[in-house]
């Protein structure tokens, strides 16, 4: 049975008992002083037991608090993954030869957020050139961030204007303390084993920008392991693929040759008929269905195939809906249909009408 704490007033009136027993007539009513003392003395011994309790619930990495799961997981070798800053391109013009210098700063016209060039970028001759930047601010916020951009101190002969040339991608916030537990967990559960699939999963995951791991051991051979690893919002950026590939490489196996690279992405839409009952609309039940198709289709990993009966049971799960038909897709659809490669299922938009 498990240990429950006394509580105030169990601990007080176990006082006054024992003064009792010790002195038949004492006064222990409300207002005398041995009830005075016995309150305050309880009041000491319950805040012992609650610190007591603390103590208890850190030394398990579940029940720990942030700072002491913290320490859990530096124990272990795990540190709390940072925010990682979101990328694009910045498309800039000037006269033929003017280079842009490595670490030049934009700023976007709009929100006023703060970018980095990336590299040296040098004019070509058509008078036009495009450079890589990174937000200066970490984190996801930043993504889906476009337009026109000012260049701070161009060189001479650059022109000021600049505009991204789509959004930017790839920010990933700090890593929740939710995501560090299960990463414990994890090695907690299994152990390192020199090289064992959830090992490349494990080092995997450890590396600042990714979101999950599909390890798919002798893909290519005997002694090669494929890494396809995911971002927080789709597919990471190159650099997060780069530094992976370098974090592998310093802990696998010297006999392995070890492939790190992004899955393919295929978007899925779908279409459904459905018969309601009297009091839903078609507008509710569409808001509804599309929030449940991203959910169900975002749980996908690399690899995984998309059965058509996942729509068809996530439509029948929905309020109002008495009746359904899955118009597309038509079949089970595959990770991809290109050879050789891994594919990644991520939802498009699912449409719903009303049957006739």
């Amino acid at each position: 049975m498990a240990y429950s704490a006394p509580t105030y007033e169990t601990i007080r009136d176990a006082i006054l008992r024992e003064i009792t027993s010790q002195v038949a007539d004492a006064d222990v009513t409300s207002d005398s002083d041995n009830f005075v003392r016995s309150a305050a003395v309880a009041a000491v011994v319950e805040g012992i037991y609650q610190r007591l309790a603390w103590i208890y619930r850190q030394i398990f990495p579940d029940l720990a608090d942030d700072e002491e799961l913290l320490h859990h997981a530096a124990i272990r070798g795990l540190v709390q993954k940072v925010a990682t800053a979101a990328e694009g391109i910045a498309a800039i013009n000037g006269s033929a030869g003017v280079t842009l210098a490595s670490g030049a700063v934009f700023t976007h016209v709009a929100s006023g957020e703060l970018l980095t060039a990336n590299a040296d970028t040098t004019v070509g001759s058509d008078g036009t050139a495009t450079v890589a930047v990174t937000a200066q601010t970490a984190g996801a916020s930043l993504n889906g961030l476009s337009g026109a951009l000012i260049l701070t101190s161009p060189p001479l002969g650059m022109d000021s204007d600049a505009t991204l040339t789509g959004d930017l991608v790839g920010g990933v916030d700090a890593e929740s303390m939710a995501s560090l537990l299960g990463r414990l967990l994890d090695i907690i559960r299994n152990p390192p084993a020199g090289g064992a699939t959830y090992d490349y999963r494990r080092w995997a995951l450890e590396v600042n920008g990714v979101a999950s791991a599909t390890v798919l051991p002798r893909r290519r051979g005997p002694t090669t392991v494929d890494v396809v690893i995911t971002g927080a919002d789709g597919v990471p950026s190159q650099a997060v693929i780069d530094a992976c590939a370098a974090y592998i490489e310093e802990l696998r196996p010297v006999t392995a040759e070890v492939f790190v690279y992004a899955p393919l992405v295929r978007v899925v839409d779908a279409a459904a008929q459905v018969e309601l009952e009297d009091g839903y609309t078609l507008a509710e039940v569409q808001a509804a269905a599309t929030i449940a198709y991203a959910q169900s289709l975002g749980a996908l990993l690399p690899g995984e195939i998309l059965r058509r009966s996942r729509i068809d049971t996530l439509i029948s799960n929905l309020a109002g809906v008495v009746d359904r038909v899955v118009q597309a897709p038509a079949a089970n659809v595959p990770a991809t249909d290109v050879a050789d490669a891994v594919g990644w299922i991520r939802p498009g938009t699912i449409i719903l009408s009303l049957m006739p």
